[in-house]
């Protein structure tokens, strides 16, 4: 472990300048999750290096911890209480039928509540018109009648909150959408 004057030192001048962008990127990265549990577990790891100048990117190395943190955080979720589980057979039934880890389904979750917070940025028109395209399968044109513009208009809207959708998503939660998945598993090699 460091010592402590060197700890404080370290942490005063490569951490705390960091942490309120680390707090911000958590908000916006993983929706619900407590930002100050994961800030403080993030602290104590941090605490317990040994040797601190074996860290050549402080700032990179407090967000890969406080990612890290999430993430076991998220391991711990999937796990299931011994009570809860019937039998052995039940649970592995119960696995079976659900292809879908909860560690997933957290992950789809914070990523849908990630999208809809940047949905609602939107101007009111292109909000709408994702939303009829997108959940209700609604071709341009019938958006642009039932908004009463072009379908240019539509199209523009269209293309214009996607961009912005997408330009609100780290590149790892755009990876986590399934149109992108779908599509690098079809691409022509």
């Amino acid at each position: 472990m460091a010592t402590s004057t060197i700890l404080v030192g370290w942490v005063a001048r490569h951490v705390l300048p960091a942490e309120p962008a680390l707090r911000g990127w958590l908000r916006r990265a993983f929706p619900g999750c407590d930002v100050d549990d994961v800030v403080q577990e993030t602290y104590c790891r941090i605490a317990a290096i040994a040797d601190l100048e074996r860290i050549e990117d402080p700032r990179r190395y407090l967000f890969q911890t406080a990612r890290n943190v999430v993430l076991a955080e998220l391991r711990r979720a999937r796990v299931v209480r011994i009570e809860a589980a019937g039998s052995a057979a039940d649970m592995e039934a119960a696995l079976a039928a659900d292809e879908l880890s909860p560690d997933r389904v957290v992950g789809g979750r914070w990523l849908l509540a990630r999208v809809d917070a940047l949905l609602a940025a939107l101007p009111e028109r292109a909000r709408t018109a994702i939303r009829l395209r997108k959940l209700d399968g609604l071709s341009q044109r019938q958006i642009a009648e039932r908004l009463g513009v072009t379908e240019t208009v539509v199209e523009n809207d269209l293309a214009r909150g996607l961009r912005a959708l997408l330009a609100g998503l780290s590149e790892g939660e755009r990876e986590e959408l399934p149109l992108r998945a779908a599509r690098k598993r079809h691409a022509p090699r």
